[in-house]
């Protein structure tokens, strides 16, 4: 299964244009290698995301990481993304508060959000119906 990861919308600037996913900057500019530590990999899910509150969560961006691999054209440590949904989701109430609202970039373990980034996915990324 896929690993899902959250990034905060003012940190993905450009994500969607550039058809990647980068790892955050500390304030002098330099890669935060916090998150080369559990780096993403093929066919993880990853989705841009907006907070007013702790318990409000707003997906804005939905993509598959196509490659494990930085492309070569590109300065930042970034992987190439199949940005394969846009719009606005709220995600429904998911009885307990969202601390990591906050952060630039974080995997996300609630059950009930991935359920519904799930569903936003296109069928050629869903598992076949006998699973």
């Amino acid at each position: 299964m896929a690993t899902f990861f959250g990034i905060e919308e003012r940190d993905a600037q450009g994500f969607i244009a550039r058809h990647t996913v980068c790892l955050p900057h500390l304030a002098d500019g330099k890669t935060d290698l916090r998150y080369v530590v559990s780096p993403m990999r093929k066919e993880d899910i990853v989705f841009i995301k907006h907070c007013t509150s702790p318990s409000d969560l707003h997906i804005m961006a939905v993509g598959v990481v196509q490659s494990e691999y930085p492309g070569k054209h590109i300065t930042d440590v970034c992987l190439p993304v199949d940005w394969v949904w846009q719009g606005e989701k709220v995600v429904e109430s998911t009885d307990e508060s969202m601390p990591l609202c906050g952060k630039a970039l974080y995997e996300e373990h609630n059950i009930q959000v991935q359920r519904q980034i799930i569903d936003l996915l296109p069928q050629r990324y869903r598992l076949p119906q006998e699973w």
